[in-house]
């Protein structure tokens, strides 16, 4: 068994080039191109995914590798997980015996094992010396296919494959890009099983509501979780966000309204809760990123104010989204979630 930490980006075709000039600056031990091919297994009623388990067979050039991930934590864009590999001579469908053989399973189902969907992209990667560590950055470029559906993939992960998790943070930090830049917590694997599934939208509006009922209903004070609830609410807000499209949106009034507002109770909420961030700071040994973090906050807050503004002005739906999209996928919002992350770490 290994554990994974890595930082995954989504990001434009357009970043490769930025990458691979500023990787230039670093120490490079491995510079590698490779295609990898991927098909994900489970059982007909989903045992796998709904225990958050992957299951995959990969061809790497013409070696094959059976892995299974398991649930982790996943807080921003910062992924911890194990994951169980098993070489494969050829490639068929796993088995319950070989499935056992990774993971100690109390029960599997009788059914057979079936193939759901794939991942195929081509990965470019570096092996990188920084500061203390070593880190890995990987850039894929390919498609999900599940059936008919199929979606792009065009992301960037790094992984600590050696040192600590603070050089992850600061190697990350140093990145040139300035735009179509977002902290993706879905895996290949999670989105392969939503493709071509019907996808609706959340009401964050009574999702606002009940967690604030919570919160308000809690006799102790954790302000560490609280802090990472908030976050998770954030990332799952943000994400589901930026997977629909401006279009989606064009004529519903009340649907835009209630989208910016929950952008606006989400830094309502960091504003009028400060004291959390300073305790979790204090906690954690990173005061030296709070004032850069609140700075941000208010930023972005007054930003949301802005479009809420534009909104009742002049009515625009779309144009109003694409403003919203423009500022989750900023340098802002980018160096803001590096240090909420850190927070988490």
């Amino acid at each position: 068994m290994s554990n994974e930490i890595e930082i995954k980006l989504a990001v434009s075709d357009q970043a490769f080039n930025e990458l691979e000039e500023h990787l230039k600056n670093f120490t490079c031990l491995v510079h590698k191109k490779q295609f990898l091919s991927n098909t994900y297994y489970d059982y007909p009623d989903h045992f796998l995914a709904k225990q958050k388990m992957g299951l995959r067979i990969r061809q790497e050039d013409q070696e094959l590798t059976l892995t299974l991930k398991t649930n982790g934590e996943v807080v921003g864009g910062l992924h911890s997980r194990p994951e169980y590999n098993l070489p494969l001579t050829e490639k068929e469908t796993p088995t319950n015996a070989q499935l056992r053989e990774l993971y100690p399973f109390e029960q599997l189902p009788s059914s057979t094992l079936q193939p759901i969907f794939s991942t195929d992209f081509n990965r470019t990667f570096w092996l990188v010396e920084f500061q203390q560590s070593k880190i890995e950055v990987a850039f894929d470029q390919g498609k999900i296919l599940a059936g008919e559906s199929e979606q792009p993939i065009c992301e960037i992960e790094f992984e600590l494959k050696s040192g600590n998790v603070e050089d992850l943070f600061d190697f990350v930090e140093t990145l040139p890009f300035e735009r179509d830049i977002y902290f993706s917590s879905a895996s290949k694997a999670k989105r392969g099983y939503l493709l071509g599934s019907k996808q609706f939208l959340t009401d964050w509006l009574n999702k606002w509501r009940d967690f604030l009922k919570e919160e308000r209903e809690e006799s102790a004070v954790d302000f560490c979780a609280k802090f990472n609830s908030v976050l998770k609410m954030e990332q799952k807000l943000l994400e589901e966000t930026l997977s629909f499209s401006p279009a989606l949106f064009s004529q519903d009034f009340m649907k835009t309204v209630e989208r910016v507002g929950a952008f606006f109770n989400l830094y309502h909420y960091y504003d009028e809760n400060g004291k959390i961030l300073e305790a979790v700071a204090t906690e954690k040994q990173k005061e030296m990123f709070l004032p850069t973090l609140l700075e941000s906050n208010q930023t972005i807050f007054a930003e949301i104010r802005d479009l809420i503004r534009f909104h009742s002005e002049t009515k625009d739906n779309e144009k109003t989204i694409e403003k919203l999209t423009a500022l989750l996928k900023s340098r802002v919002y980018f160096e803001r979630m590096i240090k909420l992350m850190r927070f988490s770490a």
